[in-house]
């Protein structure tokens, strides 16, 4: 079980594995402000910190396989994007809004690429496509191979957060996603659902306040978001009609469950565990 502890910027962090049985320390990889999720790639995992360096790490030992660092780190100490990978590669967007792609085995460069517009979502490999949002409400899909872009889609709002899919009988994919849009009192939240590799919206809702739950989380037959008001909704996974809401304290950051009990997790620290 690996765990990266971010402190911020002027304070180094770690990246820590447990033993999934015993709960014991196997290792422990200091790093700088280590702030997004980790991926896998063969036996390594590879994340990012708020200084734009990126690692590739060795599961069972910690040890570094290669490290990658943009030309000047961020001012701002602001989250990276997550990144994502094939196996083969590895893609991320630094601060500066510049798409890198790499070997994961050896962190090479391979290619590198200029955003029109900064990257809101985190990365997100799909059927051998990238996928990410950006700020001027677009829908990018990338073949990873050589970079082109397959396609280009405007939408409604900015997307956010990470996406997710779930497949339904009989053996049909959806996407879902978050979106922002601004409002007269501010940003409004928006959540997509998609089919066929996002081609079709096949429905969207909109809440009066911005979805802060780091993704939308797919639970039975629902789609569930929470945001800062600790508001947690569920909508329909087939037509996006709102199932039932639920309240909670603090400010929805997570979901996870496994299978009979949800959990959420606020920002405050605290742990829910709901059955429905």
């Amino acid at each position: 079980m690996l765990i990266p502890a971010d402190r911020g910027c002027e304070i180094g962090g770690y990246v820590y594995a447990f033993d999934k049985e015993s709960g014991k320390l196997r290792w422990k990889l200091r790093a700088s402000a280590p702030a997004t999720n980790l991926v896998v790639a063969g036996d390594a995992v590879i994340f990012g910190t708020r200084r734009d360096e990126w690692f590739s790490v060795d599961i069972d030992s910690g040890q570094v396989n290669w490290q990658f660092k943009d030309a000047a780190p961020d001012p701002e100490c602001k989250m990276p994007k997550t990144p994502t990978t094939d196996g083969v590669d590895v893609s991320f967007v630094s601060h500066q809004g510049v798409l890198y792609t790499l070997d994961a085995n050896s962190g090479r460069e391979l290619r590198k690429t200029t955003l029109p517009s900064p990257a809101t979502t985190g990365l997100f490999m799909y059927k051998d496509v990238l996928y990410f949002g950006t700020q001027d409400g677009r829908l990018h899909a990338i073949i990873p191979e050589d970079g082109r872009e397959l396609a280009q889609r405007r939408l409604p709002g900015a997307l956010s957060g990470r996406f997710v899919w779930t497949k339904r009988p009989p053996g049909t994919y959806f996407e879902y996603a978050f979106a922002t849009t601004a409002g007269g009192e501010g940003r409004h939240g928006m959540l997509l659902a998609f089919r066929d590799e996002f081609e079709r919206t096949l429905w969207s809702q909109t809440r009066e306040r911005e979805w802060t739950s780091e993704q939308p989380h797919v639970w039975k037959q629902w789609v569930i978001a929470g945001n800062c008001r600790g508001d947690i909704v569920a909508y329909s996974l087939a037509d996006g009609k709102v199932a039932w809401e639920e309240h909670v304290k603090g400010c929805v950051r997570s979901f996870s469950d496994d299978g009979s009990t949800l959990y959420i997790g606020a920002q405050a620290g605290t742990v829910y565990a709901y059955r429905r």
